[in-house]
């Protein structure tokens, strides 16, 4: 079995800056996707489920910064996720399916629906499939 969750993400452009030459936030973004993890993960305390959905999110932004590297192999910027929040759809909301009429988080993405394995690895799926 599984749950769903409505998770916000937090995130910018990082942009080196020349005179500096350090990295600096183009400011926040929020975009909403929706993971389907397991049950256990919805009966973690809080903080638990919190931390490893952030950790999925990282590594979502680790492998689009590696694409687009390979696109784009000479723009030393990159995508941060800054942050998530996520909370657990109650069976009423669930059944609705709120993520058939959410927006694209992003023009690089192509869905705001994830899947998310028992040991953290995630695939992206159409919104029919969710």
């Amino acid at each position: 079995m599984s749950k769903v969750l409505a998770v916000e993400f937090t995130d910018t452009l990082m942009r080196m800056d020349p005179m500096l030459e350090v990295y600096v936030q183009s400011g926040d973004r929020h975009s909403m996707f929706y993971f389907r993890v397991p049950d256990e993960w919805a009966a973690l305390g809080d903080a638990e489920l919190q931390r490893r959905v952030f950790a999925v999110a990282r590594k979502m932004y680790e492998d689009l910064a590696a694409h687009f590297r390979a696109a784009e192999p000479n723009d030393i910027n990159y995508l941060a996720v800054l942050g998530t929040r996520a909370r657990v759809l109650g069976a009423e909301e669930e059944a609705g399916r709120p993520w058939v009429a959410a927006k694209t988080p992003a023009v690089w993405e192509w869905t705001p629906c994830v899947v998310v394995e028992r040991e953290g690895t995630y695939r992206k799926v159409r919104r029919e499939e969710f």
